[in-house]
């Protein structure tokens, strides 16, 4: 549901950025009823299908999108931002193929590099959530060498890396974004990618400066406390913790349960050793439209040691059965039969 929600994001994102002709938004609804009313005064265009199929892919109606959509190809069938929306609504809708074609095919045709890094990142998602991190990471890199700008796509892609274990090339993936865009989410990936790949000291140095100027620190003692741990430091890593636990328990309230702070505070439970109230929280992050694949790396790690806590304990008791039921046989074969040689001779 979230990726969904995200590529629908995109969509409208994405037409916003480029469109010459957008208009004020007043609710998807209110959008779709102006735009019906212009095709039939003003005639079918690629540009009006093209923004009513983006307000009906906010209502999730995917089929209409996809309608208007394969329309506007007929009046402009070379446009990128129409396939690649196409391909989009295909991937949503669970055509899989369709939407796999349907980028491919805009990916041979389009040379203008900031369109075709574009579509090569439409691609990187489809193969993201089908965990296909390979092909992925190489849709994003060759997005990123087409058009290097894009401070999100430097972050998916530092994403792919971390999955495949190139560390390395993380890090100086990261320092380029950053020298290309100036970006702060690149900072903060840097300083993960740093832990990540065990420089330590290069990753606590810029923790301090940004401790130094942040009013709401939680994120950054987290950090601290891993560097703290990866240098043996438990006792300095268990305040940082502590006192990002103070601070996400006030900015977390029962209305305002916020995916990214839960996230957070699962870790800082995690690394204090505190399972059970680890896990609640990345499940409601979860629940609460958080996809990120450590959050479900983890829950798939506690899953997988309740799973052996459970064997164990079911072969211990399986075990303790079995030795109960050999005891009872043995005391039965133990036992002599009554002698009634008394009663034959009465």
């Amino acid at each position: 549901m979230h990726f969904i929600r995200s590529i629908v994001g995109l969509a409208v994102g994405s037409w916003l950025a480029t469109s010459s002709i957008a208009v004020a938004h007043d609710g998807p609804e209110h959008e779709i009823e102006e735009l019906t009313q212009r095709i039939k005064s003003e005639g079918e265009s690629a540009d009006l299908l093209l923004q009513r199929a983006i307000e009906y892919s906010v209502l999730n109606k995917n089929a209409e999108a996809i309608k208007d959509l394969r329309r506007a190809l007929d009046f402009d069938s070379d446009s990128p931002m129409i396939q690649r929306e196409l391909s989009r609504a295909y991937f949503i809708g669970g055509k899989t193929n369709e939407a796999f074609d349907t980028v491919n095919r805009a990916i041979k045709h389009t040379e203008e590099f900031s369109e075709l890094a574009s579509l090569l990142m439409v691609r990187c998602e489809f193969h993201r959530s089908k965990k296909e991190h390979q092909k992925a990471f190489e849709d994003a890199d060759r997005a990123i060498r087409k058009h290097p700008v894009n401070a999100e796509w430097y972050h998916t892609r530092s994403l792919l890396q971390q999955q495949l274990g190139l560390k390395k090339e993380r890090i100086k993936g990261l320092e380029q974004g950053i020298e290309e865009t100036g970006s702060g989410l690149l900072e903060a990936d840097l300083i993960d990618a740093l832990i990540d790949g065990g420089k330590t000291e290069a990753a606590l140095a810029r923790i301090e400066v940004e401790l130094k100027n942040a009013r709401v620190q939680s994120s950054w003692l987290i950090r601290r406390a891993k560097v703290r741990l990866a240098m043996k430091q438990n006792d300095e890593a268990k305040d940082d913790l502590e006192a990002a636990l103070a601070e996400l328990n006030r900015r977390i309230t029962p209305g305002a349960r916020d995916p990214l702070l839960l996230a957070d505070r699962g870790q800082a439970y995690d690394l204090l050793g505190k399972t059970e109230e680890a896990k609640k929280d990345y499940e409601q992050a979860r629940e609460k439209g958080m996809s990120d694949e450590w959050v479900r790396e983890r829950l798939r790690v506690f899953k997988e040691a309740e799973d052996k806590k459970k064997e164990s304990e079911k072969k211990k008791t399986d075990g303790k059965d079995k030795k109960e039921e050999d005891k009872d046989k043995s005391d039965k074969t133990d036992e002599k039969p009554e002698d009634k040689s008394d009663d034959k001779d009465q």
